[in-house]
């Protein structure tokens, strides 16, 4: 997965950086493991800022009635909070690394449909009473 999205991005490169089995010993995997947590939390940082970049495409989705997408987000943030002690403490990297590859993927689809639905506003001609 290739996300236009940075944050999204150096996820997935921590997330490839996981130190083979035989080198999990000592510091490696530690070091993998506070990456992995940084890079989590501005996935975080991006999904709360959402509702202040795109406050009004925010607002026309929720009047049109897509709440899916702000569900979908606050579901996204439950588990990106589970995982963030978890990438610390799990015994089971690889497991780890295998699921917040698949929350990437949510998390980009996310972003994506998220764009969708702004473009979608953006392209609606607005009332004249509401200009």
């Amino acid at each position: 997965m290739r996300s236009t999205t940075p944050a999204l991005h150096a996820l997935h490169v921590a997330l490839d950086a996981l130190p083979p089995p035989h080198s999990r010993k000592g510091p490696a995997l530690g070091n993998w493991r506070w990456t992995v947590r940084q890079r989590l939390g501005a996935v975080r940082d991006l999904l709360v800022a959402e509702t202040d970049t795109y406050t009004a495409a925010w607002r026309d989705a929720t009047a049109a009635g897509e709440t899916t997408l702000l569900t979908a987000r606050n579901m996204l943030l439950e588990r990106i909070r589970i995982f963030d002690n978890l990438v610390l403490q799990s015994p089971e990297p690889d497991a780890v690394r295998r699921d917040l590859m698949r929350l990437l993927v949510d998390v980009d689809h996310h972003v994506a449909r998220l764009r969708e639905v702004v473009a979608a506003t953006r392209a609606e001609p607005r009332p004249a009473a509401l200009d």
